[in-house]
């Protein structure tokens, strides 16, 4: 219900359906940071703590030595000052947590200290907790200092997460360039939500004997949506028999359809007592609604009993306790896509649409922000659609870069064509020669050519060689960009060259073709010289 308080209450049942859809995954993570205010040893700054999977419960069929190689991989993204990274893990520390080394000298704090932190949690409450400072690490870049970290489930546990509760899931995938918009496409496409239903049993309470009536009867409970469109369609469509038709489909109270009125006595003013089993705990869950209105149901409503309520009550009453799928009750009402009504009841949750790139994003950050959702909202996204600003700027460079060879190849060509005239110059007397003891022209022609060849791929080959010594000698250097946003383009400090075997033979292909392509024109006027002008040629 809040772009900042990421909860989904059904985790489980999320993450075995994004294992089931998705089968070139290779790694699912959970991903959680909350706000939050740290106070030190007499300093105090704001923070953001960040949840990491050290337990690593949820995986992709991993073994044991994947398990270990990615626990090292975290050791090495934190370059340890003092203390263990891996005692995030440790159940005798009460909320151990790790701090970068910037952040432990403002706040005046060193390993064995308490971090006191301040912050709300997913249901909006102000919350305090001690975390217990088990490492200090040196941060990367600026963007590193600044959160703390704590194993995920301690996170999870102090900002108010249920067992059954996750937050933000990252999916790797294999090949994720080719594959992420399409993967992208396929999980939204299942995770399209069904109608939100409570089945449950049904007694009354009355308000003029305040008694309960022992008798119960199965009925669904479904929301409806508080616009104005939706509250129009239910009234014209579900007459209201008892109670005030200008009012019954407002916010406050319950309707009843009329056959479950009839059957336990209920009129408005009673009070309607649904229990049902939660989904998780299987435990029995009661909710009590004041009867506002009777309604009449359509001809597809026939054979069941149904109560409506908003969807804030709805939503309050079905994520506190997930229920069980309503599917597995024959008796249960559940709308279905071509019911008229089906637009007007609240579904399972909100499924954001897909954007296709940061604009999009964007726009629905700024409607989240600025829309009071009463359900938990979903949105599947890929980073290379979330970041296509930075896949732009990319293209840029990539275009930037594209001129600078085109400029490169043209200085190319120039040095090939004056190389050549130049030789075919210095070298007329002996084409005349050769052409009169009975070379034929193919063969003049295809010797400059050749002679071409063989130079382009020597110099390609020899600049290639050093283009890697001097990537292996600049990878060398350590740079110290803590302060510096430029850091995050460094691997350890280092920068970090990605060639290409594909691009790197191609490149080569192609300067030694354009030098042939360059050297055919001259070496075919050289050819065509006749042998007695070449012989009479002086310099």
């Amino acid at each position: 219900g809040n772009m900042y308080r990421q909860v989904f209450h059904d985790g489980e049942w999320m993450i075995d359906k994004v294992k089931n859809e998705l089968s070139n995954i290779t790694q699912i993570q959970e991903a959680l940071g909350f706000m939050a205010r740290a106070v030190g040893n007499g300093k105090s700054d704001n923070v953001v703590m960040v949840g990491v999977d050290l337990k690593q419960k949820i995986n992709v069929q991993k073994s044991e030595e994947v398990k270990r190689k990615e626990l090292e991989e975290y050791k090495q993204n934190f370059k340890i000052i003092e203390g263990d990274f891996l005692d995030l893990n440790n159940p005798g520390i009460e909320n151990p947590v790790a701090v970068s080394l910037e952040k432990a000298t403002y706040l005046n704090i060193k390993k064995g200290d308490i971090l006191r932190v301040r912050f709300s949690d997913i249901h909006g409450q102000r919350q305090a907790a001690r975390l217990s400072v088990v490492a200090i690490f040196k941060s990367v870049n600026t963007f590193m200092s600044f959160p703390v970290f704590l194993e995920l489930t301690d996170l999870k546990r102090i900002a108010g997460y249920g067992p059954y509760d996750i937050a933000s899931l990252y999916l790797r995938i294999t090949d994720a360039k080719k594959f992420a918009a399409p993967t992208a496409n396929k999980l939204h496409d299942a995770l399209q939500p069904k109608p939100a239903v409570i089945f449950g049993s049904v007694s009354a309470r009355y308000k003029d004997v305040r008694s309960t009536n022992e008798k119960k009867v199965g009925a669904s409970l479904l929301g409806f949506k508080n616009d104005i469109t939706s509250r129009h369609l239910l009234s014209r469509h579900l007459p209201i028999v008892q109670g005030d038709s200008a009012t019954a489909f407002n916010r406050e109270g319950i309707l009843i359809s009329e056959g479950l009125a009839a059957s336990l006595g209920m009129h408005v003013g009673d009070t309607s007592v649904l229990t049902y089993t939660s989904k998780h705990d299987s435990q029995q869950v009661t909710l009590y609604y004041p009867v506002k209105a009777i309604f009449k149901p359509m001809d597809t409503m026939n054979g069941h009993d149904i109560l409506l309520v908003n969807e804030k009550a709805l939503y309050a009453a079905y994520y506190a306790n997930w229920p069980n799928d309503a599917a597995l009750f024959p008796e249960a009402y559940i709308p279905q896509k071509e019911d008229m009504l089906y637009s007007a009841f609240d579904p399972e949750w909100l499924l954001l649409k897909r954007a296709h790139s940061s604009a999009e994003a964007q726009k629905q950050v700024h409607k989240m922000g600025s829309t009071s959702y009463k359900g938990t909202v979903v949105d599947v996204e890929s980073m290379y659609e979330r970041a296509s600003n930075v896949l732009k700027l990319e293209a840029t460079f990539n275009l930037i870069t594209f001129i600078a060879v085109l400029i490169l190849f043209f200085i190319i060509l120039i040095g090939v064509i004056n190389t050549l005239r130049m030789t075919i110059r210095e070298r007329t007397r002996e084409i005349g020669t050769i052409r009169a003891i009975g070379m034929q022209k193919s063969d003049v022609r295809d010797s400059f050519i050749y002679e071409t060849l063989f130079l382009g791929l020597f110099s390609a080959v020899v600049g290639t060689v050093l283009a890697f010594v001097v990537m292996f000698g600049l990878s060398r250097i350590t740079f110290n960009a803590e302060d510096n946003p430029m850091g995050m383009l460094l691997v350890n400090n280092h920068l970090n060259f990605l060639p290409s075997i594909t691009a790197t033979v191609g490149y080569i292909i192609l300067i030694v073709s354009i030098a042939i392509i360059t050297a055919y024109f001259p070496a075919r006027r050289a050819a065509n010289m006749s042998a007695s002008d070449a012989l009479r040629h002086y310099e």
